[in-house]
């Protein structure tokens, strides 16, 4: 979907639906700096929904604790991430939800992940004129 990201080799996805555990699909997840979207599959269509980073850094190189997989599983909107995914899946009538992670900062690669996200968002907003449907702000 975006060229900015192919260059990630470790990277890979997992789908989320009603009757599944999100911390048992998203299993293979790393703990490691990265980017993620998340598309919704509902109404025969496939929409970009949410643009999302885990892993900021601190002023001495290191990584603060929430990298992807921790990420993945936390919070969005004050509740637990898979309750909000369940919230949209009823409310939006979704089908399930196609959640794609990419490690930007590794032994290959050293591309702080707000930088990508950045690079994603501005990619989006040039095609859309807007940001991803559940991205609050950027």
């Amino acid at each position: 979907m975006f060229d900015e990201i192919k260059k990630y080799k470790n990277n890979g996805h997992f789908f989320f639906q009603k009757g599944v555990s999100l911390l048992e699909v998203s299993a293979g997840v790393p703990e490691l700096p990265g980017v993620y979207y998340i598309i919704k599959l509902a109404h025969g269509r496939v929409d970009l929904v949410y643009i999302g980073k885990s892993g900021t850094m601190e002023q001495n190189g290191h990584f603060k604790n929430q990298l992807l997989k921790k990420r993945l599983n936390n919070k969005q909107e004050n509740m637990r991430r898979e309750d909000f995914f369940l919230k949209k899946i009823e409310e939006e009538n979704i089908d399930a939800l196609d959640i794609y992670w990419f490690v930007t900062f590794d032994k290959q690669n050293h591309d702080l992940p707000a930088y990508v996200e950045g690079l994603l968002m501005q990619r989006y907003f040039e095609v859309h004129g807007k940001l991803p449907e559940w991205n609050k702000d950027f």
